[in-house]
This record gives C-alpha cells, sequence and structure tokens, in this order.
C-alpha cells in the first residue's frame, strides 16, 4: 500500500476515533434520571396507592373521607387503558431527615388534558392545589413540556400528594418525585436528547430536499414526509413540541394525536414501496401496498373526527397490518437479489421495530423508564 494512501487512512481512523471520543462523552453526560429519585438520594419514604372511578363522579372530599377505595399498590401496578375514567393517585411522603428537603414531583405525560395536585399535611387539610395540563391555560412552556410541581417537606414530617388525572386519550402519567439537583440533571438529559434528535432530523430533511432538487426523484419527498411527522408525533408525546410550534398549533396536534400517528405509518409504507421500486413492478404487491395506503388516509381523515380514544386502538390494529406488508416487501426483494434492500433492511427495520416501544410502554407491554 502506498504511504500516501496509508497516510489518508490514519487520518481517516484519526477522525473516527475523535468523534466516538465526542459520542462517549456526551453519553456519560446523560444519566438516567430516573434511577435517582428522592427515596434513592433522601431519607425520604414513599407509600402509593390510587383509586379508579370508572362512573367520573368521585369528588376530592368522597375520595378522602373514603380510604376503603383505594388500592394499595406501587403505580406501576395501576391498569391504565384509554377507557374514559378518572384515575386519583395517592403518594405519601415521609421525610425523617432532620433537613428539609426540596422536592419537585414529575409527571411525565405532557398530553395529558387534567392534572390536579392536591398538596395536603398529615391530617389531611390541604395546603396548596396545583392544575397542570394542555387544556390548563397561562402555563409555561416549561410546564407543558415538563409537567411538574416544586414544594417543600419540613424536617420529621409528612405530606400527601393527591393526583386526579382526567383525560380523553391515555391516562399513563408516570409520577416520579426528584431533589433540585437530580431533576436539573433529567430536564438536561432530555433537553439534549431533544436537541440531537431535532437537528438529526432537520439536517436530514435539508439534505434529502436538496437531493429531490438534484435528482427529482419523489422517494426524497415521502422521506421528508417522513421526518416532519416523527417530528410533530415524538414532540407531542415527548413534549419538546412546545418548542418547534406555536403554544396553540401544539395543543391541536394534542388533540389530533391519532392523525400524526397515522401519517408517519403511511410514509414508511410509501417510503418502502417507492426505494424498494415496486412502483416500477406493478405486481400484487404494489396494488396490496396501495390498497393499504389508501385504507390508512380514509382512517387518519376519520381520526380527526372520533374521540381519541376509539382512535387509538383501531390505528394499534392498523399498525399491524402496516408490519405485515411492509415484512412481505421486504423479504420479496430480498429473496430476488434487489441490492438496496439490503441498505432498506440495515437502516430501516430498527426504526420500524423501535416504533413498537411507544405503544407497549403507554399500555404497560413495558416498564416506564428514562431509557423507554
Amino acid at each position: 500500500m502506498e504511504l500516501r494512501t496509508l497516510r489518508y487512512h490514519a487520518i481517516a481512523v484519526a477522525i473516527l476515533i475523535f468523534i466516538f471520543f465526542i459520542i462517549s462523552t456526551l453519553a456519560s453526560n446523560l444519566v438516567v434520571p430516573t434511577r435517582y429519585t428522592i427515596d434513592k438520594t433522601a431519607p425520604m419514604y414513599l407509600d402509593y396507592a390510587y383509586y379508579i372511578d370508572e362512573t367520573k363522579t368521585k369528588t376530592f372530599d368522597t375520595i378522602i373521607n373514603q380510604p376503603e377505595l383505594l388500592t394499595h399498590q406501587p403505580f406501576s401496578d395501576v391498569p391504565w387503558s384509554f377507557s374514559q375514567q378518572n384515575y386519583w393517585l395517592f403518594l405519601d411522603l415521609e421525610n425523617k431527615s432532620l433537613n428539609k428537603q426540596n422536592v419537585v414531583a414529575h409527571f411525565d405525560n405532557p398530553m395529558v388534558d387534567h392534572l390536579t395536585i392536591y398538596r395536603l399535611d398529615k391530617n389531611n387539610k390541604l395546603i396548596e392545589t396545583y392544575k397542570l395540563g394542555d387544556k390548563e391555560e397561562a402555563l409555561s412552556l416549561f410546564e407543558y413540556s415538563v409537567p411538574h410541581i416544586r414544594f417543600l417537606v419540613e424536617r420529621k414530617s409528612s405530606q400527601r400528594l393527591v393526583m386526579k388525572i382526567d383525560t380523553v386519550g391515555i391516562s399513563k402519567t408516570p409520577v416520579n418525585l426528584y431533589r433540585d439537583k437530580e431533576f436539573i440533571d433529567l430536564v438536561r438529559s432530555q433537553t439534549g436528547i431533544w436537541g440531537i434528535f431535532v437537528g438529526v432530523l432537520l439536517m436530514a430533511a435539508l439534505y434529502n430536499l436538496v437531493l429531490y432538487f438534484g435528482i427529482k426523484d419523489r422517494v426524497y419527498l415521502i422521506y421528508i414526509g417522513y421526518i416532519i411527522s416523527a417530528l410533530t408525533l415524538l414532540g407531542a408525546v415527548l413534549g419538546f413540541g412546545f418548542y418547534l410550534w406555536p403554544v396553540q398549533w401544539q395543543l391541536y396536534i394534542h388533540e389530533k394525536v391519532i392523525f400524526f400517528n397515522y401519517a408517519i405509518s403511511f410514509f414508511t409504507l410509501a417510503f418502502c414501496t417507492m426505494f424498494l421500486r415496486y412502483h416500477k413492478d406493478n405486481c400484487w404487491r404494489y396494488k396490496m401496498s396501495v390498497k393499504l395506503l389508501l385504507f390508512m388516509s380514509v382512517m387518519a381523515i376519520a381520526s380527526l373526527f372520533i374521540p381519541e380514544y376509539i382512535a387509538a386502538p383501531l390505528f394499534f390494529c392498523v399498525m399491524a397490518l402496516l408490519y405485515v406488508v411492509c415484512i412481505i416487501l421486504i423479504y420479496n426483494k430480498l429473496r430476488s437479489g434487489f441490492r438496496w434492500a439490503k441498505f432498506y433492511v440495515l437502516s430501516w427495520i430498527p426504526l420500524i421495530f423501535g416504533a413498537v416501544i411507544q405503544p407497549m410502554e403507554l399500555t404497560g407491554f413495558l416498564a416506564y423508564s428514562f431509557t423507554s
């Protein structure tokens, strides 16, 4: 091998090592904050209970005066569902240290409609009431994107949080308590991941736009559609959308979030069909793909007019059809020796299967964690 070639190889390896150094340093600073809840960092003891009001008629006073209604289990055991019912979560805090504790309660569901938190003393006397949720007005962008409250627990004292969750869509709202430092770590980690994710997707969208104007292939426009749909959907689910769109736009996206689930599915199948060149084959697989695209378009429009708790289960059924069709399309091209099919599998299979994580976590099949 020539000396010049070796020199360029050495430069390439040095650049690669430098890039991996940056990635490892960044990853080490993105902590997993859900490991450091306040019960693990301070002598704070927590006790959990919940009640599901299927009639949506129980009041705060009724719940407080009927403790026998409560189920004393961790919040991870709450049977969350799309059914229209109110969830009452009870969290008792006992500070056994000699120091007062500044506590931040984080409610990890930016799409919840109404979240009312009652803070009580040990005698069930009301101390303060908080209102969160995307249907509440005059909240800050921070409160919309990262729903939370701050309060003080005096030394050797007890308090109780009573949380009422009233929403049209998925009610699952993980609750974690932190000290200030750990909550700052949480926000820093979330913001870092959001920034990387949004930045990479915007760069990819611009790059594909340049390719479209250069090559005039529609597949690049379809990929941009996928990117915008992904940004919009995950911005609603994770909360960073409040920093991408005007608040009123983002609140509307929350109301019509199932439509954007269909949008991602639509562009995923359209890209698969175009990238693997089925539109040139015009075989039965192509016709099957077109029919499913039309069906998803109709269902997406219908989701704008039906409640989310009805539209969401229907979407999960359609998503199962999407997976079957995508597997058929990919398998056929792999078997036929189509060269680009290998690149498609390498790049899109992780995304396609990764998309299952969100609905499985929301419906309780996967445990909630910062990683998921």
